[in-house]
């Protein structure tokens, strides 16, 4: 006996969509540039360890590096340091990822920018450059998908910038037991005066 597939409409629509509008691929310059803190970590850190071992040798570098390791491990604002950093490169990725999905995308098939990530003690504040095609009620409507492909997201706030209607500011909420402040995005702004035209 054959059993009845029912089909899900939506999920038939999401392949349509994603099928009709593809995610354009970034050339190499943008994925050097979204991949800088990673290649520079991956490049950076064995050309440290190599001209350490050869300037101080190899027994000065392992006690050197093993006191920094262990010091970021039992100082308590070290540790919330490096975490909070590793969410800065992290997160950007996610939430291009999210948009990705969400196909938060332009004709041409390219995604929003992500101009900075700052850690906060809430989370991560991010500053999103729409293009022309895509609004902040793009962002808006995707913002559980956006929390969802956030590991580890307690949500998501969205906030247009009252004088740029292509900046927006996504608040990533990581800590409830710390509240989020409810400046608006002009106030969060004034710490992007390099942006400004």
């Amino acid at each position: 006996m054959r059993h009845q597939v029912r089909r899900n409409p939506h999920l038939v629509l999401r392949f349509i969509e994603r099928e009709t509008s593809p995610v354009a691929r970034p050339g190499p310059l943008l994925v050097l540039w979204r991949w800088r803190y990673e290649a520079v970590l991956v490049v950076g850190g064995p050309a440290v360890v190599i001209i350490a071992v050869r300037t101080a040798g190899p027994a000065v570098t392992i006690v050197t590096g093993s006191l920094v390791c262990l010091l970021v491990l039992l100082w308590p604002q070290a540790r919330r340091e490096v975490a909070a950093r590793f969410w800065c490169v992290v997160t950007p990725h996610r939430v291009r990822k999210a948009c990705a999905e969400a196909l938060i995308v332009n004709r041409r098939g390219k995604l929003p920018m992500i101009l900075r990530t700052r850690p906060e003690p809430f989370g991560e504040r991010l500053w999103v450059w729409c293009r022309a095609g895509t609004s902040p009620g793009d962002l808006e409507r995707a913002r559980d998908m956006i929390a969802a492909a956030c590991w580890l997201a307690q949500g998501v706030r969205i906030t247009r910038d009252p004088q740029r209607t292509s900046l927006v500011i996504v608040d990533v909420l990581r800590r409830t037991n710390r509240p989020v402040p409810s400046e608006s995005a002009e106030a969060g702004e004034r710490t992007l005066t390099r942006f400004r035209p």
